[in-house]
């Protein structure tokens, strides 16, 4: 029995070196850095060198930090070649950009009731199933704010940012992602400017006010070196601008300091009118509704030109509202148990 217990606390330590938590809100903690280091234009020594990737849109805390920091990376890759991550314009915080880091669904059913360190109140997340809504936003792919996880409001686990890029990728647009994380001693600088270097964003889990615990999620955006010391360059969600930190590891009196960082890949996968065809469409042509055979599954509406022009979900009985489109030819796309389906169909 002694062994056993013994096994337990050492599977439970192993558990918390391997997966952290942001624990900030909209608002950030009191006393922290905002400001960080300022950069004059004094002449630079030769060796001094500043990179900053141009284009990251920069978002405002949505409902917690981590969907809005993966948000900035979808967002940044909406803008720069895979253009139906979103719907309509990514470059800066729109409506249909809030909806898509946290909707308004995610915030009523896992924000609500508002919930704050140390009094948890559960949420729909916990049991029964099924009182909840289908995943359609980044947050609900990144569990965010869910009791049942352990989150409080706006709260996030380091180990579900991969499946959020990836599964929100897969569920909600026409492309493929995949999401890799590093603890910061597994990264090296060098690394970090090959990967900025090459025009792809990352996400950090940092400690902002070095007392030594993680709290919050940001997206990296730059790197720079001067006088021997490394930066790097930040979105940190509480406004628009972008903030210069010391690269170094989380520790007690290290404000800012990095427990792990996570680097993206987009894939080149997109649905086009050459796709394969696995699911039968009906009534075909279409007035009002179309049925899929798939319940309760997330579902996306295309043009001909891959362009997503609804996001949605398909009833309890298949069914999908289509009157809102115009006239015209249209794919279907519908995930159900981790399974891609792609249909065509006419509205008339």
């Amino acid at each position: 029995m002694k062994h056993l217990c013994f096994s337990s606390i050492a599977l439970l330590f192993s558990l918390s070196l391997l997966a952290q938590q942001s624990t900030t809100g909209e608002i950030p903690p009191a006393g922290v850095d905002l400001v960080a280091h300022v950069f004059d234009n004094s002449p630079k020594d030769a060796n001094d060198v500043t990179y900053l990737i141009p284009g990251v849109p920069a978002y405002y805390w949505r409902y917690g930090c981590a969907p809005t920091a993966l948000g900035m990376v979808l967002g940044y890759y909406d803008t720069h070649g895979y253009s139906t991550i979103f719907i309509g314009d990514a470059s800066t915080q729109t409506a249909a950009v809030d909806q898509a880091i946290a909707s308004t669904e995610h915030y009523n059913d896992y924000s609500l009731p508002l919930d704050y360190y140390p009094t948890m109140s559960p949420d729909l997340s916990e049991a029964p199933a099924g009182d909840e809504h289908a995943d359609n936003s980044i947050a609900d792919y990144c569990l965010t704010s869910r009791s049942v996880y352990s989150n409080y409001y706006g709260w996030s686990w380091s180990n579900d940012i991969e499946p959020g890029f990836e599964d929100y990728l897969l569920n909600h647009t026409t492309y493929s992602g995949t999401c890799h994380k590093d603890v910061y001693s597994a990264f090296s600088f060098s690394d970090f400017m090959t990967e900025i270097g090459n025009n792809r964003p990352m996400m950090a889990l940092v400690d902002t006010d070095g007392d030594g615990s993680t709290d919050h999620f940001i997206t990296l955006v730059g790197y720079k070196q001067e006088s021997g010391v490394d930066y790097y360059a930040c979105h940190q969600t509480w406004d628009y601008t972008v903030h210069w930190y010391s690269w170094a590891e989380i520790a007690s009196g290290q404000s800012w300091g990095i427990y792990c960082v996570y680097t993206f890949l987009m894939g080149t996968a997109s649905i086009s009118e050459n796709e394969p065809l696995q699911l039968d469409v009906f009534p075909n042509p279409a007035v009002d509704e179309i049925s899929t055979g798939y319940c309760n599954a997330n579902a996306n509406i295309l043009d001909m030109q891959g362009n997503i022009v609804l996001q949605t979900s398909t009833d309890a009985n298949g069914r999908i509202d289509v009157s809102s489109l115009n006239p015209g030819l249209y794919l279907v796309r519908v995930v159900a148990n981790e399974t891609v389906s792609v249909g065509r169909f006419v509205v008339e």
